[in-house]
């Protein structure tokens, strides 16, 4: 249960530094909304990683093979978020409601998956 909260805490920190570097991007530096997302969102992964790495499991592992599926965990859990999205609104779920429960899917997957498949042994 703790490490699902300290999980729960880094994607606050990462999504809030993401946001961050997207509206200073577009705002300060004058790039594009689309720019800016990629850089947030980079940014964000990073952020993700690391202190998911040394704060929620304490890795001790290398972390190349760490990053490779993380990155890869990172892009199955919001292909599966972005699928339940989509069945949810076309079943009729509010699309409000449907964003909520597409973001459980998103966290609770890439939780369970970066738990017993990225930093195995944490």
């Amino acid at each position: 249960m703790r490490q699902l909260l300290k999980f729960a805490v880094v994607g606050v920190v990462n999504t809030a530094l993401g946001y961050a570097v997207i509206f200073a991007c577009m705002y300060l530096a004058g790039l594009g909304p689309a720019t800016s997302n990629v850089i947030g969102y980079a940014v964000g992964l990073i952020i993700s990683y690391s202190l998911n790495r040394s704060f929620t499991f304490r890795s001790a592992a290398p972390p190349r093979r760490e990053i490779v599926r993380f990155v890869a965990i990172f892009l199955l859990a919001y292909l599966a978020n972005f699928l339940t999205l989509v069945l949810l609104i076309r079943h009729g779920v509010h699309e409000g409601l449907a964003q909520v429960l597409a973001g459980v899917v998103y966290f609770s997957l890439s939780f369970v998956l970066n738990k017993y498949y990225v930093f195995v042994g944490s």
